[in-house]
């Protein structure tokens, strides 16, 4: 199925073996209607995986209608997705089609799917269950056929612990968990993003530049990009801006990360762990580090660059803790 499927065209730039993992099960699951979850951290390309679930699905021919829940204020987003009716709120002069209807027979995807009021939670778990809502100050019930595709950066388990995510509406939501591998997890691949970005950066700019050299190439690999393929993205823009010959250089590219690494040094940071009481065992102290990163970190993607792992690592520690405990 997956040699049908034109990846590279949908965005989706890279083959190591989690990228060739992830394109393997959006094969799959594009050839079902079903709703699914996209979790990562936050540049890794997760409205990238939602399109391209919609270009290769049995609804590619209606509309793709995406709406980031954080870029929009908390008591708007229900108006947003369902509508409303005239007359329903001071200012509310004309009848408004919500993203609902115009994702009708399409897909629907809602980024930052955290950052949902519990209110519109329940309203949109309500849609999923029933296919039919209420525009906001409306009587009349309409019905839709929308195939929804949530995505987070954010820790949604630790969200329903503390009660700001629903539980019903987490495994409503997560017929199909997708993972989109962090940049740092997939190193092999950034070449042919940065080729892929300097061709971008040639159709949009005119054809200047041939490439990058090998010793920034080589620089660019080695960095950890917290920011992930959208950091890639800007670095490899902003380096080719200051380009002065045909290709990218070693000094244009540090130059470019030391103003990113400038800024994340001015940017205000969190008090650190207490220091480890005497006595206690390097695991004892492992274990009191990463379980503080994660209680004062607002995701487990923030809490693994805190500590300077990966994503992976630290979940497999705090299994390994939990199993402890059991």
């Amino acid at each position: 199925m997956t040699a049908t499927i034109d990846f590279g065209s949908l965005g989706l730039i890279g083959q190591s073996a989690c990228m060739r993992r992830l394109c393997e099960r959006l094969a799959r699951v594009s050839r079902f209607r079903a709703n699914v979850l996209v979790l990562g951290e936050s540049g890794t390309g997760k409205e990238v995986v939602a399109r391209a679930l919609h270009a290769c699905g049995p609804n590619a021919q209606h509309l793709f209608v995406p709406l980031n829940c954080a870029a929009v204020a908390r008591d708007i987003v229900e108006n947003e997705l369902f509508g409303h009716e005239k007359g329903a709120f001071t200012g509310a002069n004309e009848r408004k089609r919500g993203l609902f209807e115009l994702a009708d027979g399409g897909t629907l995807f809602l980024d930052e799917i955290g950052e949902m009021e519990l209110s519109t939670q329940a309203k949109l778990l309500r849609v999923l269950e029933r296919n039919e809502f209420r525009r906001v100050g409306g009587a009349g019930k309409i019905r839709v056929d929308v195939n929804v595709i949530a995505a987070s950066n954010s820790d949604l388990e630790r969200a329903i612990s503390v009660g700001r995510f629903r539980t019903d509406l987490f495994y409503r939501l997560k017929v199909v968990t997708l993972v989109v591998p962090s940049l740092r997890e997939r190193r092999d691949d950034i070449p042919g993003l940065v080729d892929h970005f300097v061709a971008d950066f040639n159709r949009r700019h005119g054809p200047h530049l041939t490439g990058v050299s090998p010793r920034a190439l080589r620089r660019l690999v080695e960095h950890d990009w917290p920011g992930n393929v959208r950091e890639l993205k800007n670095a490899v823009e902003s380096a080719a801006i200051f380009a002065t010959g045909s290709r990218i250089q070693l000094a244009e590219v540090n130059d470019v990360l030391e103003s990113a690494r400038l800024v994340a040094r001015d940017a205000p940071r969190e008090k650190g762990a207490p220091a480890p009481s005497a006595g206690s065992t390097l695991a004892e102290v492992e274990r009191r580090l990463v379980l503080d990163a994660v209680e004062r970190s607002a995701t487990k993607a923030e809490a693994a660059r805190a500590l300077g792992i990966g994503l992976r690592t630290l979940y497999s520690k705090l299994n390994e803790y939990r199993r402890a405990e059991e």
